[in-house]
């Protein structure tokens, strides 16, 4: 072992005095700091990461749409869209619109959203061939159900709200339907004359669903393919888009070129990644300022090692003086100041990582533990769509962490390492 290294360690012992108490707390400041920016940045990549699988699970890979208007051959499209990914594209026809849902004598929803799909492409058989995940998804016929009766499958959040449950009536109100009630006539409002009597549509509650995304339980509703056209007034062929699944919903840039490249002008793609451009861009820069933010831990703690150095190299000044009369250089009391620095870097970075990891490991425990000792809810999954915490710690964010928080702590000890390198060791024996 080098002089250096030697040095720098024996310096870094604790002993009954305030200096190595207070390189002490510099050493808890680092691991706290490092421990903090682990946790954070683990949850933010975990809650990324999920979100985006959440994305996936119920928005399908990608969209295939009209450029103006509704797809008007649905069959043709889906063949066309099929025949253009070369076999590697499964695609479903649908209708997705709002809905105004009456499920009281006066108790409306104007919140729901329509999704229907034909009957090669029902809700049991997409949950089974893994084209919508359902962490819960009940589909069943109802006692002396007739062929025909129209139905719809809720969330669990939505029934509970709503007070309903399977075989239980609501109502559905077309909003184009609505729309043509009323005459709007140079700011004037009244009723339309030439509209048609309406009522709204009868369904009865056959399924209950769950798919572990807030957001979606709570405003998504199922319908028959017909009953949405009837519903809408679509004609028989029409859909509002296709939804499409390729082999990987990660790595499909070349598939949506092929596919922009050989599908007609008319229908436009548009991959989930860009559906969703400005969530996840959201999410990337919150993960950033995180670490931008957090980062001022360590580098408080950096200055608590300043400060230590500082009063050390006053109290080792005559230590210093000895050090230098027996030959050695200023470059190597510089060196031996910078190790500490860097040697506190890397031992509370480590115990910062241990510390990061143990919290993250049982992160729910905790969580859970608090919600009961304090009566509320920590991570209410309204405001945050999923039902835990969720983390995951990258290899490359920790290293990252690391080497910031030994720069910083080895910067942190340049100022004082200047000082002790620049000491007289004839003045320093002398008044010592």
């Amino acid at each position: 072992m080098s002089t250096d290294w030697f040095l720098a360690g024996r310096y870094l012992k604790v002993r009954r005095n305030a200096v190595s108490w207070i390189t002490l707390t510099s050493v808890v400041g680092v691991t706290l700091g490092v421990a903090v920016l682990m946790i954070v940045l683990a949850v933010m990549t975990g809650f990324t990461d999920l979100m985006k699988s959440k994305l996936v699970e119920t928005q399908a890979h990608f969209q295939v749409l009209p450029a103006f208007g509704r797809i008007t051959d649905r069959r043709a499209a889906v063949e066309r869209t099929e025949a253009a990914g070369n076999g590697e594209v499964v695609a479903a026809p649908v209708i997705i619109a709002p809905v105004l849902v009456q499920y009281a004598p006066h108790r409306l929803d104007p919140r729901m959203t329509v999704m229907a799909f034909d009957s090669e492409n029902d809700l049991p058989r997409l949950a089974e061939k893994g084209r919508f995940r359902f962490d819960e998804l009940l589909v069943e016929r109802l006692p002396g159900d007739l062929p025909g009766r129209r139905g719809v499958v809720v969330s669990a959040a939505t029934a509970r709200e709503w007070g309903v449950a399977a075989g239980d009536k609501i109502y559905l109100h077309s909003a184009e339907k609505l729309t043509s009630l009323i005459k709007l006539d140079k700011g004037k409002v009244s009723l339309n004359p030439d509209a048609p009597a309406y009522l709204p549509e009868e369904f009865v509650v056959r399924g209950i669903y769950s798919a572990g995304k807030y957001d979606f339980d709570r405003q998504m509703i199922f319908l028959d393919f017909d009953d949405a056209a009837d519903l809408f007034g679509y004609r028989y062929r029409e859909a509002t888009l296709l939804l499409g699944w390729g082999a990987d919903a990660f790595n499909q840039r070349q598939l949506l070129a092929s596919l922009r490249e050989k599908l007609p002008a008319g229908l436009v793609v548009r991959g989930w990644e860009e559906n969703n451009r400005q969530l996840l861009g959201v999410l990337a820069v919150e993960k950033r300022m995180m670490f931008f933010l957090l980062i001022f831990i360590v580098l408080v703690a950096a200055f608590s090692i300043a400060n230590t150095l500082i009063t050390s190299v006053f109290q080792k000044t005559r230590e210093i003086g000895v050090l230098k009369a027996i030959g050695a250089s200023d470059g190597t009391v510089r060196r031996i100041f910078l190790l500490q620095g860097f040697l506190i870097g890397v031992i509370g970075s480590g115990c910062g990582i241990l510390f990061g990891w143990l919290v993250i490991r049982f992160r729910n425990d905790i969580l859970h533990t608090v919600s009961r000792l304090t009566g509320s809810e920590l991570f209410p999954k309204e405001f945050y769509y999923f039902n835990e915490l969720p983390a995951k710690i990258l290899a490359s964010d920790v290293l990252f962490i690391v080497a910031a928080s030994v720069l910083l702590c080895t910067l942190g000890a340049l100022i004082p390492a200047m000082r002790a390198a620049r000491l007289d060791p004839a003045k320093a024996l002398r008044y010592e």
